[in-house]
Parts: structure tokens; C-alpha cells; sequence
């Protein structure tokens, strides 16, 4: 993986990275569901006998919780900007075309910075809808940032997931997309393209994800 640094069009990137798109739509199902977690409380109150009342405290509990996760999850996922700045650039292609959507294939290490671990190559896929400016035919070069997830308790110094983010969902400007497909080596990028093959694979694995 390569340290890449841009001025991400913040603008852009709302509309364009699915990574927000996602959490937007989780925001909105939080609130719904809310509402009617909410609707469902004061029915059971108001029918008054006693099994009803601790159902609708609970409900009512629900509901506060989904009305929370409203503002919270766009504090939790931070800016555009610190999105991009928090993750390391790594080789990713298109690797199979879809009717409505594409799979992005991207060559990854699993190891945690700071761990001791060696490098431990991956493959990691991610169905996207669009990448603006990328063309949708397989091997089409997409550099991305290589966005962690979670870890295990019984295995801390490995990511368990790490999905790829486009760079091309951050910035129009192609020079800066250019200059990222370049940071990466070209070793890498040959690697990556030996390894299309595998794509169905890695997509039918539990995370997405399979260490060479």
C-alpha cells in the first residue's frame, strides 16, 4: 500500500463516494424506523395495561436509540477530506461488469501498521455503482484507498476487511487521478491484472476479502 494525499472537492465526493451515499440511506432508516418505534410507544401506552406499558417503554427505548444514530453517524465517518487522508492508496481494477454495476478488485495488505506483522497480501472486492470518468470494461485501472473495517480478538494484527475506495469519488480533476495510478508500482499493478481471474472467488468469500 502507498501514503497518496489530495485536496478531495468535498461537494463531489458527497455525491459521488457511496461510502457517504450509504450512510446517508442508513441515517434515513434510522429516522423511519424511529418514527415508528415512536408511533408504536404511545399506541402501547396509551391500550394502558401493565405487559403492553413495558413493551412500549422498550419500544420507546428503541426509538431513542435510532433518533441518536441520526447525528451520530456523520460525526462517526468524518469529512471527505479526512476519509481519504486516513487510508493508504492501493492497485484496483475493474474486474467484472455488471448490468447496473461493477466489481472493483483491489490487491491489499492485510497487516496493521504498527503491528510487527509482515506484509500480508489480499485480494478485496466491492460492487460499486459508478466510478465517474472510469471506464466500465475489465482491467480498466481504478487507484483507490484502501478503507479498514474490523478486526477479531483472536487475530488484532490482521484486518478482517478493508474495502477500496476510488479516488475518482473524491476529485474530478484527472491529473490528480492520473497522478495516483502512478504512485503505485508497476509490479503491483501487473500483479493485480494476474489475479482478475479470482474476482468470483473473492466475491463468495465470507469478507469479501482472500489472502494470497
Amino acid at each position: 500500500m502507498t501514503e497518496f494525499n489530495f485536496t478531495v472537492d468535498e461537494t463531489f465526493a458527497r455525491t459521488h463516494n457511496e461510502f457517504f451515499r450509504d450512510a446517508k440511506r442508513f441515517q434515513w432508516s434510522a429516522a423511519i424506523l424511529g418514527v415508528l418505534f415512536l408511533v408504536a410507544t404511545v399506541i402501547l401506552v396509551l391500550i394502558g395495561s401493565g405487559l403492553t406499558v413495558v413493551i412500549g417503554i422498550a419500544t420507546g427505548i428503541m426509538a431513542l436509540l435510532c433518533f441518536v444514530m441520526v447525528p451520530v453517524m456523520p460525526k462517526q465517518l468524518g469529512t471527505p477530506q479526512s476519509y481519504y487522508d486516513n487510508y493508504d492508496l492501493v492497485p484496483t481494477v475493474v474486474a467484472k461488469v455488471n448490468p447496473r454495476d461493477v466489481v472493483l478488485l483491489s490487491l491489499v495488505d492485510t497487516a496493521v501498521p504498527g503491528s510487527g506483522e509482515p506484509a500480508t497480501p489480499a485480494l478485496a472486492v466491492r460492487t460499486v455503482t459508478s466510478v465517474p470518468g472510469i471506464r466500465r470494461i475489465v482491467g480498466e485501472k481504478v487507484p483507490s484507498m484502501a478503507v479498514t473495517g474490523m478486526r477479531t480478538t483472536r487475530n488484532r494484527n490482521h484486518w478482517e476487511e478493508i474495502s477500496p475506495m476510488p479516488v475518482a469519488w473524491g476529485t474530478k480533476d484527472r491529473a490528480v487521478i492520473a497522478s495516483a495510478e502512478k504512485a503505485v508500482s508497476d509490479r503491483q499493478w501487473k500483479k493485480l491484472e494476474g489475479l482478475v481471474g479470482r474476482v468470483d472467488e473473492v466475491s463468495a468469500s465470507k469478507r469479501r476479502m482472500i489472502e494470497l
